[in-house]
């Protein structure tokens, strides 16, 4: 029998999220910009997305280089140094490079099935409006892949293969690029509008 024992974790996987000052005030000016480009961009959702959602992303909009998002982009590079310092990865600031950004707005009854963010190192949400009781963001772990899944007695951060962080106006979430991640359905009467981005390191 062993004398001494000690668990070690290893391989972390690290989801910042961080509350964003000012953001009511803030998301006033960039849900009137929302409201703007719905106006006369059409949904560019790509073929191969099984969900219904309103996105941006495949516009030619330069979101984060268009009033008032230009509001955003110095507080998501902050927020990317600060994880990027956290978790240890050289990502001086004046190398950070934002890939592109692009808005999603979910109506009641619309989700985002599991993804990932290709070609980049960290990714992020932005929650522009977020009425109480809308859908959260779900986090896979990359454990969901194990070739066999033993019975367990006691769910915990040690052996869970999902998590969920609610979305709330105002939060910003940071992840790396290639965490599985999906947004549950919206069952809310009220649009769930969120910005959603990609960086690498230059």
């Amino acid at each position: 029998m062993a004398t001494e024992s000690r668990l070690h974790q290893l391989f972390p996987t690290l989801v910042q999220t961080s509350t964003i000052e000012n953001s009511q005030a803030l998301n006033e000016k960039l849900l009137r910009g929302v409201e703007a480009i719905r106006k006369v961009t059409p949904n560019t959702k790509p073929d191969d997305w099984t969900c219904s959602v309103y996105t941006t992303l495949h516009s030619p909009i330069e979101l984060l280089e268009t009033d008032p998002f230009t509001l955003l982009k110095p507080i998501i590079l902050q927020e990317v140094q600060r994880y990027a310092n956290a978790t240890g990865i050289h990502a001086p600031a004046e190398h950070l490079r934002i890939l592109d950004a692009w808005l999603n707005v979910y109506a009641k009854g619309d989700s985002q099935e599991l993804h990932i963010h290709q070609n980049s190192v960290f990714s992020g949400i932005y929650y522009i409006k977020a009425p109480e009781g809308c859908a959260d963001v779900q986090f896979q772990s990359p454990m969901v892949d194990t070739m066999i899944s033993p019975p367990i007695f006691e769910t915990t951060e040690l052996n869970s293969t999902a998590a969920y962080i609610p979305a709330q106006e105002g939060r910003m979430i940071l992840f790396r690029s290639h965490l599985r991640h999906a947004v549950l359905q919206n069952e809310t009467d009220d649009d769930r509008i969120s910005l959603a981005f990609n960086l690498d390191i230059a």
